[in-house]
């Protein structure tokens, strides 16, 4: 004969407080897995975005070549000499957790300048109404219109700037793309509550929104990136530095040098020679790799403590949880 199943039938209280047991707990589970997540990934609340309140076309239409020409740099790129953050030598093969890399994505154009023509010129108003100047690259991401720069060129001062376009292969007002406009700016938390003279979270992303041409990283390419790498790695610098003895108008590089890794204001920064000045802010460091650039640092501050010397923050887990970020919206 066979067995019949037996089914508990629960009278409607009981119902009631199973299902309440029930959305607890999944509430608990919701709750707890964020936790341990960012707990694990460090991306508990540090990240800070500031969606842009203007549309694509207006944000192209106000920079007109008279507006570009006369931006100025301002001394974005910071001189750090006088601040109270002190600046140490630190280990050269410091590092803060697992080394990762990332390829990069070539244009479909075939652009034989690649990965340089990643490089750009960012355009930025200041809280103050000034038409500012950096630089920045596109970085190979999911939404394909990522842009990594420092974190002073999109906050600073207290203050989220506007009117941010990117311009790759930017040389003497032409721009062969066309320029892509940025609907939201990013930066670590602890960015914008740094104390005066602390540099070692200054990471900025910018998300654009596709131009006439299409998508950036389809019409540039995407760099490829890098983090956690050994901080003695071999950099070559690009930007489009505007101070003097710079005009801001073509794009720079510094040979390829070692790092030098310091300590500064509790984080990690890396020095290399290289006499780029305002301007060249946020324009990308690279990395060989088995013949393959790889983005691992940014053009960002310069201090008495090494003279004739650019130093970039660390590229760690905080820059990556950066741009992943980024490349998601």
């Amino acid at each position: 004969m066979p067995r019949q199943r037996t089914f508990i039938s629960w009278p409607p209280p009981g119902k009631t407080l199973l299902g309440l047991l029930g959305v607890v707990y999944v509430v608990y589970l919701v709750v707890f897995g964020n936790f341990v997540f960012a707990w694990m990934t460090g991306r508990s609340d540090t990240i800070r975005e500031y969606t842009v309140d203007a549309t694509s076309s207006s944000v192209i239409s106000y920079w007109t070549q008279n507006a570009m020409s006369s931006a100025i740099d301002a001394d974005q790129l910071i001189d750090n000499s006088g601040n109270s953050v002190d600046v140490t030598q630190a280990s050269s093969d410091a590092s803060a957790g697992k080394a990762t890399r990332q390829d990069g994505q070539a244009p479909g154009n075939g652009n034989a300048a690649y990965p340089l023509s990643t490089v750009g010129k960012v355009f930025f108003t200041n809280a103050s109404g000034q038409n500012m100047v950096c630089s920045g690259t596109a970085v190979v991401s999911s939404n394909r219109n990522t842009v990594d720069t420092a974190g002073h060129c999109l906050y600073w001062n207290g203050n989220w700037v506007r009117n941010v376009i990117f311009c790759p292969l930017y040389d003497s007002g032409k721009t062969p793309y066309g320029c892509w406009a940025a609907r939201d700016l990013l930066v670590p938390s602890e960015w914008l509550g740094a104390r005066p003279g602390d540099l070692h979270r200054d990471f900025g992303m910018a998300i654009v929104s596709a131009n006439s041409q299409g998508n950036l990283t389809d019409v540039v390419g995407g760099a490829g990136w890098a983090y956690n790498q050994p901080t003695n790695s071999m950099f070559y610098a690009y930007g489009y530095p505007a101070g003097y003895p710079f005009d801001g108008q073509t794009r720079k590089s510094c040979p390829g040098s070692a790092g030098k890794s310091w300590q500064h204001a509790g984080g990690l920064v890396i020095s290399i020679p290289c006499d780029m000045t305002g301007g060249s802010s946020g324009g990308p460091w690279f990395i060989s790799v088995g013949n393959k650039l790889y983005l691992n640092g940014h053009n960002d501050f310069t201090s008495s403590i090494q003279p004739n010397h650019m130093f970039s923050p660390y590229y760690d887990d905080t820059w990556f949880a950066l741009y992943d970020k980024a490349q998601h919206m």
